[in-house]
């Protein structure tokens, strides 16, 4: 297994990345681009260009979730032509927390407030090659990462 290395995905912006099996709910999504405000922009959006119109807001981790430490499995990194740490790059998926009409929280289902809240699904990040930018959604079964992961909150 590997350790995830803390390293930024390099190229220009926006980059593209192609994800050879689709992501779990995008199977059939294989090209994306990684789009950001800018070079040292906190969030990205992950727009697919095979579906336009369905994007995932995504991070960096390191920052937001300090310890994350994932293990990667070697049989994972090797679908994406991984051979080292130093070719790894990791984002995560992140939501926002809101309310509809009835006052629900329409992310959770939950009735705190949890509106503004950003969480981050660290049991699933998305490895990138940052080689290739080929990429693969690893599903951490059991590493007891959180589907979600609380970041902030707009107060």
């Amino acid at each position: 297994m590997h350790e995830a290395s803390h390293s930024t995905p390099n190229g220009s912006s926006p980059e593209m990345i192609h994800t050879p099996d689709g992501l779990p709910g995008f199977d059939s999504a294989r090209h994306w681009s990684l789009d950001r405000a800018a070079p040292d922009a906190v969030f990205g959006l992950l727009n697919n260009l095979d579906q336009p119109g369905i994007g995932l807001m995504v991070t960096e981790p390191w920052e937001l979730a300090p310890g994350y430490e994932p293990d990667l499995p070697d049989e994972e990194l090797e679908r994406i032509g991984i051979r080292d740490a130093s070719d790894i790059s990791v984002l995560v998926v992140a939501t926002i927390g809101t309310r509809d009409s009835l006052g629900h929280d329409s992310s959770t289902g939950d009735e705190d407030d949890n509106h503004g809240v950003v969480w981050l699904n660290l049991a699933a990040p998305i490895t990138v090659n940052v080689r290739t930018h080929t990429a693969r959604q690893v599903i951490l079964d059991r590493q007891g990462w959180p589907l979600r992961h609380p970041v902030m909150t707009r107060s």
